[in-house]
């Protein structure tokens, strides 16, 4: 088969990775839109993996119109109005596609909508089902620490923390759940050596696409991601929910 392969095994392909391959969808991880692919769909993902998201919000909206009801088209949708801000706007697309027991991909949806809405409380809730159904899974284990820190429930959080395993080949979860829970109790320089470890083993570039949710959760709006110096103390009062 060539590379570019029929239309509806690229479509297929493209669900896998919004639907369960990559739950937490990141725009560096997305994959390149094939060769002369124009639809909609892939438009927006391709802005989205390129940070132009207004033009990624145009492309989602013709797409959603093409096929309403898509369950990648709304979760790639739910992801752009979260980058831009519009957390209302992501619950609506999402809250429709749950059932009493998922889809996961749709609970790890709202529960990074929620996160970064700084509502930790209904994050973990979500974070929690996704758990329950793919335990152990690293990416999913270290929001729900971060959601249960913002929620200030320090005692679950290092529980959690202590089923991630310190040299994992695939992911720096361990050293950003020791550098979460030093920072909250006020142990920066324990914070910062830890995330410096993982900068060690796992390089600059996977180390800071983990920090970007690290300050998040922690740092003041704005901060920018590759900084290195130390974030400032949780915020004690967010939004209401």
């Amino acid at each position: 088969m060539s590379r570019k392969g029929h239309p509806g095994a690229r479509s297929l392909a493209l669900g896998m990775i919004l639907l369960g391959l990559a739950p937490l969808l990141r725009a560096e991880d997305a994959p390149e839109p094939a060769d002369n692919d124009t639809s909609p769909l892939h438009q927006a993902l391709l802005a989205y993996k390129s940070g132009h998201y207004d033009d990624a919000r145009i492309a989602i909206d013709a797409a959603e119109k093409a096929t309403p009801g898509d369950l990648p088209t709304e979760i790639l949708k739910a992801r752009i109005l979260t980058e831009l801000g519009d957390f209302t706007g992501a619950e609506q697309a999402l809250r429709p596609l749950l059932t009493p027991n998922g889809p996961l991909e749709v609970q790890l949806a709202l529960g990074d909508v929620l996160l970064r809405k700084r509502s930790f409380d209904r994050a973990a809730k979500y974070y929690s089902l996704a758990l329950q159904a793919k335990p152990n899974d690293p990416d999913i284990t270290l929001k729900l620490i971060y959601a249960k820190i913002g929620g200030s429930d320090l005692l679950n959080a290092a529980k959690y923390a202590s089923q991630l395993q310190p040299l994992d080949p695939d992911h720096p979860s361990y050293y950003f759940a020791k550098a979460a829970l030093a920072q909250a109790t006020g142990k920066t320089q324990e914070a910062e050596d830890d995330i410096q470890t993982a900068r060690t083993i796992y390089g600059i570039t996977v180390t800071n696409r983990h920090l970007k949710t690290y300050l998040e959760v922690f740092a003041a709006s704005g901060k920018s991601p590759t900084s290195d110096t130390t974030p400032p103390p949780l915020l004690k009062n967010p939004p209401p929910k």
